[in-house]
């Protein structure tokens, strides 16, 4: 079983983790909706972008690896090595709790510059929110984010392929969690931790689409100033972009340019 284990890779992990999860929350969400939406009207939209995004992940993610590898040799990375020997769980709770440090700022700089933004845009161009939606990321926008989710877990704390695997796992359920169209109440938990309910507010048409930046823990945005509580949103506010998508505007939207 352990050689079985060794033997897994990261990816395989994701596989797996991916279908379990397709099942769970799509059992939710017809359990709890938190909003009526239209599921069918933009699924070839989702369909492609899902599939464009595993397509960039599996790219940008090794080309990030080779290059960091590149740079940063073996023997850099080893006066780490203080991190690098903790126990195993340590590891894969400080390797989440960084990478989602880094990309709270990074996520913050896509809100509040013009070139940013275009790699963000069409991530909030979807007017309904499932867990599919959260899928729908530009080229650049997937590049820019793996850096931190390949570097951190693997180069910096040097985790073995099956906490890699489940740290992978970690972050897709975090992708479904945060976009499922469910209503739940998470209790003092929202004080570390973000809900669909605290996203939704990220994703509505106005200012507050540049509030509630954190994508797995809400301390960030509590700490910096950047927080609004769902409850003080109106019933049904519109999510989106405000305006409907040219369709011409699609291929550079998908590029992130």
């Amino acid at each position: 079983m352990h050689k079985l284990l060794v033997s897994i890779q990261p990816q395989d992990f994701q596989i797996i983790a991916f279908f379990l999860l397709v099942g769970i929350f799509e059992a939710c969400e017809r359990l709890r909706p938190a909003r009526k939406i239209d599921r069918w009207a933009d699924l070839k939209i989702d369909l492609m972008s899902f599939s464009f995004a595993v397509l960039m992940n599996r790219i940008c993610t090794h080309a990030i690896l080779t290059a960091a590898n590149a740079v940063a040799p073996a023997r850099v990375l080893g006066g780490l090595h203080a991190i690098q020997a903790l126990p195993g769980v340590a590891k894969m709770v400080l390797a989440v709790l960084l990478a989602d440090f880094v990309i709270y700022w990074i996520h913050r700089a896509q809100h509040r510059t013009n070139v940013l933004w275009r790699t963000h845009a069409w991530h909030h161009s979807a007017e309904y929110l499932y867990w599919f939606s959260g899928f729908r990321t530009s080229f650049l926008h997937s590049l820019i984010y793996n850096i931190p989710q390949a570097t951190i877990p693997m180069l910096i704390f040097k985790l073995s392929p099956l906490q890699t695997g489940i740290c992978y796992s970690v972050g897709m359920l975090i992708q479904f969690w945060e976009h499922t169209n469910v209503r739940v109440n998470i209790g003092p938990l929202q004080w570390l931790f973000i809900s669909p309910e605290y996203h939704r507010v990220h994703h509505s048409v106005g200012q507050e689409c540049r509030m509630n930046l954190g994508t797995t823990f809400s301390l960030w945005d509590r700490m910096f100033g950047t927080y609004v509580d769902p409850a003080t949103m109106p019933e049904g506010f519109q999510l989106g972009l405000g305006e409907p998508i040219d369709k011409k505007k699609i291929p550079r939207m998908l590029l992130g340019i």
